[in-house]
């Protein structure tokens, strides 16, 4: 007879144990049958809620986006397009800023050239009323002597003597008169009492040329040609420099000024006074001013 708890197939079956009756006073736990018919305590189904509860509450941003962080973003986004045209305003205040700069340095620039030249031009007509004051002082000292023969007048602080050449010369000729030497005399007496002016001489002519000499008839048979002219005075040039250096010769040599005072130039007929009276254009025009020191 087979043992105990052992059936006829050799399977070892444990008998049922008892299973103790429980108390009518104990509280019975709550089941809940699964889904095999097993049942489970109603505990284990309420843990099983809050967790996934939790697990849904932490799970949350990943199943629906926190409105917090959209705001966020969207406050960050206004945030660089702020910053982005504050920057744009920045550099254009630094742009005109820096065009600001720019044209202020140009303007204290042209100011301080503009001040420059100012205060030259006060000191040069400063200088000019200073200059004008002391060629008036030389002209009435000169006007006596000049008187019979010539005009005066003043230049840039300069004074100018224009003589007529017929007072001083014979036509086409640089021989001064004797006329001429006595107006020259009484000029440099009163030039040696301005020892500090320098006394330039300048010839000018009219444009006629100066004529030139006729030529000798032709010799008779036999005998040789006769010489041909001297011609003194090719051009204008040449009249008009003799007759400078004639006044100048007179003035160091007869008169006795000092020859470092003085300059002989000639001007031909290139500088002419009148357009229709040759007469004026034919002149010794004596400038005095300052004289220059020796370097």
């Amino acid at each position: 007879m087979p043992a105990s708890g052992d059936n006829e197939s050799g399977i070892l079956v444990y008998p049922h144990l008892p299973m103790p009756k429980g108390r009518r006073d104990q509280p019975r736990l709550s089941t809940h049958r699964d889904r095999r018919g097993r049942r489970l305590p109603l505990v284990a189904i309420a843990f099983g809620m809050v967790a996934g509860g939790a697990g849904a509450w932490f799970l949350q941003p990943e199943i629906a986006p926190d409105p917090r962080i959209a705001d966020a973003a969207r406050r960050a986004s206004d945030a660089e397009t702020t910053a982005a045209a504050q920057k744009t305003r920045a550099d254009a205040l630094d742009k005109s800023l820096e065009a600001a700069t720019k044209a202020r340095r140009d303007a204290d620039a042209k100011l301080a050239v503009a001040e420059s030249a100012q205060a030259e031009l006060a000191t040069r007509s400063a200088g000019d009323g200073a200059q004008r004051k002391v060629a008036e002082a030389v002209r009435t000292k000169l006007a006596p002597a000049i008187a019979a023969v010539g005009a005066i007048a003043i230049e840039g602080g300069e004074v100018h003597l224009r003589i007529a050449d017929r007072a001083l010369f014979k036509p086409n000729d640089d021989e001064l008169t004797d006329r001429g030497k006595a107006a020259l005399a009484r000029l440099a007496a009163t030039l040696k009492e301005l020892p500090d002016k320098q006394v330039w001489i300048q010839g000018h002519t009219d444009d006629t040329p100066v004529p030139l000499p006729k030529p000798p008839p032709p010799a008779a048979r036999g005998k040789p040609p006769p010489p041909a002219p001297v011609v003194r005075f090719p051009t204008n040039w040449e009249l008009s420099a003799a007759r400078a250096l004639a006044v100048v010769h007179y003035l160091q040599d007869t008169a006795k000024l000092d020859a470092s005072r003085l300059t002989a130039l000639a001007f031909g007929q290139y500088a002419p006074i009148s357009k229709r009276d040759k007469a004026a254009n034919r002149r010794i025009e004596i400038v005095i001013g300052t004289r220059r020191p020796a370097k």
